[in-house]
């Protein structure tokens, strides 16, 4: 079955509609698991939405996160993501990083009390529409393999 591009993109943000996320956190949220797909991430993309719900089930992400600089000095922040989903809290912090960078030359941030962040290029090239470099680094479980 084929399914467009807008029908996937407009299931994805009512799914996280429903879940009690904002308008803006549910496009913005759709938007980076679309783009793993459009990437070929399969991984990573619309599949992963059955887990974010079960997340949410059990409390364990907020569709409402006060997110939120807990630290901050000119080139670095700490983000506390107030269990947010992490397609919305990276991309927050990824803002804080390249104005920090646009105006000290770096920014460097760490978040705090999140989540699953989708496809880390998404993050990092937020800076590319900028002319910067960006980097977007995640933790894992023991059963990812190191490389």
């Amino acid at each position: 079955m084929l399914v467009t591009e807008s029908t996937l993109r407009s299931f994805t943000q009512n799914i996280f509609l429903a879940m009690g996320c904002s308008q803006e956190h549910a496009i913005l949220a759709a938007d980076v698991l679309l783009l793993a797909d459009l990437r070929g991430i399969d991984s990573h993309g619309v599949a992963r939405l059955t887990g974010y719900i079960r997340l949410w089930e059990k409390n364990r992400i907020n569709p409402t996160p006060n997110i939120q600089i807990v630290h901050e000095t000119p080139t670095t922040a700490t983000i506390d993501g107030d269990a947010g989903l992490g397609l919305v809290v990276a991309p927050f912090a990824m803002e804080v990083a390249l104005k920090k960078a646009a105006l000290y030359g770096s920014g460097w941030v760490s978040i705090r009390n999140s989540n699953h962040f989708g496809i880390a290029g998404y993050h990092a090239l937020m800076a590319v529409e900028k002319d910067m470099i960006g980097f977007a680094m995640t933790n894992a479980s023991p059963l990812v393999a190191p490389t």
